[in-house]
């Protein structure tokens, strides 16, 4: 009888515990402005075991009694909530109870923007192009009030990019230039030409291209000051990348250097210009005052943010903590390197790349640590590609695996 009477109290406390997950979830009702659901998605995203938990008994209670009570402001909290711990298959679920419950309850153009926008952000996260497409076409074939007309030009953007995603770079291109001329070759739109022609590897059509918009940035004069600052900046870090893609160093860094310049306080500015140094061997002192400035902003920035309460606990950035460790490795301050290299590979959600991974094999194998560069490396080749450039750096680490491997070989043949 004790074994039928543990697990009658077990399952009475899981019953106990949906309960009390069920009122909270019922909570989420009430978050009924902007606001409050902003702060409910803080909420859940500095406690993720409990919102993985909601989200879990949300999703398995969707189609029941319970889960009809819960109505679209909950359903955009859950979904959002699900799609930033990467539980897609919970948040497509719940985007689609979303877009449902805007179409059928809530009836308003924004609820409707906001749901579709939502599935199809998830849709592109999840690399699932055909869907993004199929979603896009179903909201432009909405027909309703004017603030669902405005928004359709920026879905045929999604729609541009999707298919430039799937490689359909010649639809791609005819649809942009149609929004081209319906906008008197707006801004706003020839930076979309850029995306594709830059997604398509037509780096220096590209850099023509970006270069037009900062032209047309300068001579519009009915944008605001600070849109235009805000939109410079941000065409200028996007030239620097495609600088890099054509192998074209000085030009990346000059955009970065008028950057930095600019925004002494933004921390990727800095980091970036200080990395790209650092990985071409220039500058190196310079490269590391860089990176030193830009963990320490980002610290102080991540402070304000805890101190709001919009964030539980500060941590170093991974993407600089790789580059401060890849300056001192090219200065050849391996064991310095490698305490930085290791601390950006704990971060579970940021630092795995393959670029730090390998970063990390390489330091190790430096100081003559051949087993665990092998196995950094191993680790590094299971993470997802993040840009065209990771299938190139693949290539050369499967290279450096196979040697350390076959040395590791040799030297165990010579021992026997």
């Amino acid at each position: 009888m004790a074994a039928p009477a543990r697990a009658s109290r077990i399952t009475a406390a899981q019953d106990s515990g949906d309960k009390a997950l069920l009122a909270e979830l019922l909570k989420l009702n009430q978050a009924t402005t902007d606001e409050l659901q902003k702060v409910k998605l803080r909420q859940l995203r500095q406690d993720k075991a409990k919102a993985k938990a909601l989200v879990e008994l949300a999703v398995k209670i969707l189609d029941s009694e319970n889960g009809r009570k819960l109505n679209y402001n909950a359903i955009a909290i859950l979904g959002r909530t699900a799609h930033s711990l990467k539980n897609h298959d919970a948040a497509e679920r719940l985007y689609e109870r979303q877009l449902e419950l805007a179409q059928k309850v809530k009836k308003s153009a924004e609820s409707i923007i906001d749901a579709y926008e939502n599935l199809i952000i998830l849709y592109f996260d999840m690399k699932r192009y055909d869907q993004v497409i199929d979603t896009c076409e179903r909201f432009l074939d909405l027909k309703g009030p004017e603030e669902l007309e405005r928004v359709k030009p920026f879905i045929i953007e999604r729609l541009v990019q999707a298919k430039a995603k799937k490689g359909d770079f010649d639809e791609a291109m005819r649809i942009t230039r149609g929004l081209l001329e319906l906008t008197n070759n707006s801004w706003y739109f020839l930076r979309l030409k850029g995306w594709v022609e830059r997604e398509a590897e037509k780096y220096k059509d590209a850099i023509k291209t970006f270069e037009q918009v900062l032209d047309k940035l300068d001579t519009d004069e009915d944008l605001k000051a600070e849109i235009k600052d805000r939109e410079k900046d941000r065409t200028r870090y996007i030239l620097s990348a495609l600088y890099l893609d054509a192998g074209d160093v000085d030009s990346a860094t000059k955009q970065l250097q008028i950057l930095v310049k600019k925004n002494p306080d933004n921390a990727t500015y800095k980091n970036d210009l200080g990395y790209i140094w650092a990985d071409h061997d220039r500058n190196l002192d310079e490269a590391e005052k860089l990176i030193r400035e830009a963990l320490e902003l980002d610290r102080k920035e991540k402070e304000k943010l805890k101190a709001k309460g919009e964030i539980d606990e500060v941590r170093e950035n991974a993407a600089y903590l790789d580059s401060m460790g890849w300056v001192l490795f090219k200065k050849k301050k391996y064991k310095e390197a490698l305490e930085y290299l290791k601390k950006a590979v704990e971060d579970e959600e940021e630092g795995q790349h393959l670029e730090i991974w390998d970063h990390l094999g390489d330091c190790y194998m430096a100081l003559g640590m051949v087993q665990e560069a092998i196995a950094a490396w191993e680790k590094g080749l299971k993470t997802e590609d993040i840009s065209k450039r990771d299938g190139e750096r693949r290539r050369k680490v499967s290279e450096k695996l196979k040697k350390a491997r076959e040395g590791q070989s040799s030297s165990g043949r010579k021992k026997d």
